[in-house]
């Protein structure tokens, strides 16, 4: 009974699941066949090593024999020594006798002592006669090995003396002496050339029968393998060992079949055989299964066809409570034919009062038309989404979303459509709070940047038009921030709340007051007949912003900086360019003294601009090194001497051509970039100071320094670092030039670093002396070695008395101060002239030379002399 029941639950599983049972039969007569097949590969892979290893021992016999026969040699020639008491006359007839005897054998030596006497053949092993076995770094170990041994020793395979490669049989000869101690004679080698040497063992015969052969050695030197003889390069796959003795060591026969130990051949017959056993033997087991399904199947499908359509019914009803939204069923004409709805709320009139009634008759006009459309869209096209109408009902306006489809209907019936009517009410207001986010300021409730934009856009575009004017303002409250960090950020917001709604009601209805963050407002003033007309409403604004603000005991209390600008312009602006302006004016409002308003000034943003134009473009000159250093020398008109020459920035621009100072560094003049450019002048003179010493001309260069530069706090240590860069230049070499009226802004700290210089050896020079105060105070403090004559009185000393009366009178205070004085602007003859004349003999200008190269400046020199009535000049 226990056996039927199992076989009776087999039959109903082979039922069910017939797929399953046929796999598993497919695969259990795969893996038994697999099994067979691997047992098969095991025995052929053992019957084919026996075979390999068969004829590898037969290989290796046939080696070892041969070489035993080769190398008794050796001992006939011991023989032969020991009998002439190693003496052996006539050496290479007898030995030569013996080559023949021993094939394989190419030549025997004769070494008495280990140095080589003889050998034979002598004709191509010349270079071997003479050469001491016991000393070559090739043959010591073995030969030595040898002789400590006193047994027979192979070497190899070796690099021959007399080329190719080979192997070294070798066997020291002791002799007996007269008080029966056997002493050292020397060796007798054989020398086996290879492959030659084991030819006659036949190894090509294995690759001929689809074998790859090594014939190998673990080398006793270094334990490394030693390849004697192999068949290609390539390693061999797992292959069979067959070991042989040789003097001092063995040697090892590998091989295996060259094409591996597989047969992917017969592997992939044998299992094709199994995979189509396999395959039958289940498609025969699938073909009486699927009878048995089939009988079983059309019992089932009578009662599987009745459980479906009370399923069908079943999900109909449930799909329709599950539904949460009014379902209907209509025609083409709008009438009901059809209602569901789980909340009556939801309908605009009760559910039995719709069925027979058309959606113009229970829907206002504009719902009834959208419906109408949807319907008309789904019977042309089967599916209509998206169109929503409002209805009123009883919890209020709805707003609802048409899904509608085409239902399938008989031949000849009239169409019908179902409606799904799904409430979107409260994701209509959630995307207007969206909306509104995205355009409002959430604190003030005024439009926010992006609505500003939209709306200064448009009005922009109006005022083009009617040709009126625009005005745009920038407002920013004064004085907000202290408020906010003294009373919290909650006061803060009330503040800003009550001033927007006050700023807001000055303006008119056609205005815009938008927020754009934290204390920042805008107006955009539209339709106003002139400029003039926003003076009344920016007052309006101002005094809005002014007004105290009462927050429970406190009375707090702000003011408002204003800038302004107005739209159109003479040039095309766009409206983030005129929202600039107005910010740039409301700063102006600020620094003006704030709670006013500032109108925005063309022109002196024009000139800003430039001025920071102008910035960009020379500190893009300094990278791209289109500034260079022009020289004037500095002369002696009395001695002919050239003392110095002062360097000159010039600006090689390659639009506009080589440029003065004047035209650029003025407006660096207060700009950080005037201590750049001036390191600059300093770091490349120092360089053309140590280029000229090179070259043979000691020439000292004087450097002028701006104010700004020489007030920097850390002057000279930065000075001091541009020297150390160049330690070949003496400090003495370089000459610092400052103005009188830079000298005296700070005489105190300028002293300060006219001595810390003086400490390293560099003079300072007061250029352009006699232009400022001049005081003999001031001279007193500031110890310059050199006063420098502003060119204006030396131009002018010859037609103006009082010109010169200030040049007697500077001269006079170099001698008093002990100051050096040299006159710049001498440019003629006449001016040098006069100048010796009143004790002045140090001099530049154009007279004597104008600014130039540097590669210019050792020729000049090397030419310049002074004119004649100067050296006239007692």
């Amino acid at each position: 009974m226990r056996l039927k029941s199992l076989l009776d639950s087999l039959v109903a599983t082979l039922s069910r699941r017939p797929q399953l049972f046929v796999s598993l039969v497919f695969l259990a007569s795969l893996l038994l066949g697999a099994v067979i097949v691997w047992q098969m590969e095991v025995n052929r892979l053992a019957t084919a090593r026996a075979q390999v290893y068969a004829f590898a021992s037969d290989r290796a016999s046939r080696a070892q024999n041969h070489l035993d026969h080769a190398l008794s040699v050796v001992y006939a020639m011991a023989a032969l020594v020991r009998q002439t008491h190693g003496k052996v006359i006539d050496f290479e007839r007898v030995v030569s006798k013996m080559l023949t005897e021993y094939p394989g054998v190419s030549v025997l030596v004769y070494a008495p002592d280990g140095v080589i006497a003889n050998a034979v053949p002598l004709a191509g092993n010349e270079s071997a006669i003479g050469l001491n076995l016991l000393q070559d770094p090739v043959m010591r170990a073995e030969t030595q090995l040898a002789r400590n041994t006193g047994k027979l020793t192979l070497a190899g395979p070796l690099a021959l003396r007399q080329g190719g490669s080979g192997l070294v049989a070798r066997l020291p000869i002791f002799l007996d002496q007269a008080d029966g101690e056997a002493s050292f004679w020397g060796f007798v080698n054989v020398v086996l050339k290879l492959p030659q040497a084991l030819d006659a063992v036949k190894f090509p015969e294995l690759t001929a029968r689809g074998f790859s052969y090594e014939l190998w050695r673990i080398a006793p030197e270094n334990g490394q393998v030693q390849i004697i003889l192999a068949a290609g390069t390539r390693p061999l796959p797992d292959p069979v060992r067959k070991s042989f003795s040789v003097p001092n060591g063995g040697w090892t026969l590998s091989v295996a079949p060259t094409a591996g130990w597989g047969d992917p051949v017969g592997l992939v017959v044998k299992a094709a055989v199994v995979l189509l056993w396999s395959l039958l033997l289940a498609y025969l087991l699938k073909l009486q299964l699927r009878q048995l399904a089939q009988r079983q199947s059309l019992e089932q499908q009578v009662q599987a066809r009745t459980l479906e359509i009370q399923a069908s019914e079943q999900q109909l009803a449930a799909t329709l409570s599950a539904i949460p939204d009014p379902l209907f069923e209509m025609d083409l004409d709008g009438c009901y034919h059809a209602c569901h709805a789980p909340q009556s709320r939801q309908l605009v009139a009760p559910m039995q009062d719709l069925v027979g009634k058309t959606v113009s008759q229970v829907m206002p006009e504009e719902a009834a038309h959208v419906m109408h459309s949807a319907l008309a869209q789904a019977q042309e096209t089967g599916f209509s989404h998206g169109k929503a109408l409002t209805l009123a009902t009883p919890d209020g306006p709805r707003w609802f979303e048409l899904s509608v489809a085409r239902k399938p209907v008989a031949p000849g019936q009239a169409p019908r459509l179902i409606v799904i009517s799904h409430d979107v009410t409260a994701r209509r207001e959630a995307e207007a709070h969206v909306a509104k986010l995205a355009y409002f300021d959430p604190l003030t409730h005024l439009p926010n940047r992006r609505l500003l934009a939209d709306r200064l856009q448009q009005a922009m575009v109006q005022a083009h038009r009617r040709q009126r004017q625009l005005a745009v303002a920038y407002l920013d409250l004064d004085g907000f921030k202290t408020i906010n960090d003294q009373h919290g950020h909650h006061t803060g917001d009330q503040i800003l709340i009550v001033l927007a709604q006050r700023m807001k009601d000055a303006l008119r209805e056609s205005d815009t007051l938008a927020r754009l963050g934290g204390d920042e407002f805008v107006a955009v003033l539209n339709d106003l007949e002139n400029t003039d007309a926003s003076v009344p409403l920016l007052n309006r604004l101002l005094a809005a912003a002014a007004q105290p603000v009462q927050m429970g005991e406190l009375k707090l209390q702000v003011s408002a900086s204003l800038g302004v600008t107005f739209y159109p312009q003479v040039q095309d602006i766009e409206a983030d360019q005129l929202l600039r302006q107005a910010d740039q004016a409301m700063y102006q409002a600020k620094v003006a003294g704030k709670n006013r308003y500032q109108r925005f000034d063309a022109v002196q943003d024009n000139t800003l601009r430039h001025h920071h134009e102008t910035l960009k473009r020379i500190e893009l000159a300094l990278a791209q090194g289109e500034f260079v250093l022009y020289y004037q020398p500095k002369v002696n008109m009395r001695s002919g001497k050239v003392i110095g020459a002062e360097a000159l920035i010039r600006w090689q621009h390659p639009q506009r051509g080589l440029l003065a100072p004047a035209e650029f560094l003025p407006a660096i003049e207060d700009h950080s970039l005037a201590v750049v450019v001036g390191e600059w002048v300093i770091n490349t003179a120092l360089n053309q100071i140590g280029q000229w010493q090179a070259a043979g001309l000691a020439l000292a260069v004087s450097v002028n320094i701006g104010a700004r530069q020489l007030q920097q706090g850390d002057f000279v240590e930065r000075l001091q670092d541009l020297l150390a860069a160049h330690p070949q230049v003496p400090a003495s070499s370089l000459e610092l030039e400052i103005l009188e009226t830079s000298a005296l802004e700070d005489v105190t700290q300028v002293s300060q670093v006219i001595e810390a210089c003086a400490a390293l050896g560099i003079r300072f020079a007061l250029d352009d002396f006699g232009t400022g105060y001049s005081s003999l105070t001031y001279l007193k403090r500031l110890r310059v070695a050199v006063l420098k004559i502003d060119q204006s009185f030396v131009r002018d000393m010859l037609d103006d008395p009082d010109d010169l009366a200030i040049l007697q009178g500077i001269i006079g205070l170099a001698e008093a101060f002990n100051r050096e004085v040299i006159a710049e602007g001498v440019e003629t003859v006449a001016h040098g002239t006069a100048l010796l004349r009143l004790g002045c003999e140090l001099a530049q200008g154009y007279g004597i030379a104008r600014p130039m190269p540097a590669d210019q400046i050792p020729a000049w020199v090397g030419h310049w002399r002074p004119d004649a009535a100067w050296r006239a000049i007692a």
